[in-house]
């Protein structure tokens, strides 16, 4: 029969097991040192001579913390092959699903990464919002896109105006403005713009008829 452990004894083997061995406990307690060790299991504690059994680790933890990080340093090929790895692997519902989460955020990524690849407006995008500011400028400027299609005038614009250069930024927004009218509406609620907004030199390119 099973002991029925009472409330004062379960105190006392919180209080005490780290400092006795098995066979101490058995003998308080009048029982066997099996009834020891269960409840000690039970408890998750250890005596001097008892050590609980430690479960090995999900196999899916390694890859997906190793693809969380990619995720997050933009790597997103990589980051995709780790958490598909640690989906497959994990053992725990918990940890596969974190990685089919993450996964899914990866992919997305990996996909909007492509396909800003196959268009040279959506790469320059790309490459600004991820702040490489040079090789979206370049991009821009290549083959004189910038001077001939509103869309890269506009985007070298808002660039160089975050990178502070107000009088790049200004006459490329004046060509943006003259290739399309559309552009002063943009660029008067674009944050890109706020300092050429605040000077007074270049108030005409942000007058927004009522």
């Amino acid at each position: 029969m099973a002991k029925r452990w009472k409330k004062e004894e379960t105190t006392y083997m919180k209080r005490y097991a780290a400092k006795r061995r098995v066979g101490e406990l058995a003998e308080r307690f009048g029982v066997d040192g099996g009834a020891v060790r269960a409840k000690l299991d039970e408890l998750e504690l250890e005596a001097v001579d008892h050590h609980r059994p430690r479960s090995e680790p999900d196999p899916g933890i390694a890859p997906l913390e190793k693809g969380i990080k990619a995720l997050y340093a933009k790597k997103y090929a990589q980051a995709e092959k780790l958490l598909a790895q640690a989906e497959s692997d994990a053992l725990q519902n918990d940890v596969a699903n974190h990685a089919r989460r993450y996964l899914a955020a990866a992919r997305s990524r990996l996909a909007e990464a492509r396909k800003s690849r196959t268009d040279p407006y959506l790469e320059a995008v790309y490459l600004r919002n991820q702040g490489n500011f040079a090789a979206a400028l370049e991009i821009c400027s290549r083959g004189g896109r910038q001077g001939k299609d509103e869309r890269f005038a506009h985007l070298a614009a808002s660039i160089h105006a975050l990178t502070g250069d107000v009088d790049k930024a200004a006459k490329l927004l004046e060509l943006a403005i003259r290739l399309n009218p559309r552009n002063r509406v943009l660029a008067f609620h674009d944050s890109d713009f706020a300092a050429l907004r605040e000077d007074p030199e270049y108030a005409g390119l942000f007058a927004v008829a009522d």
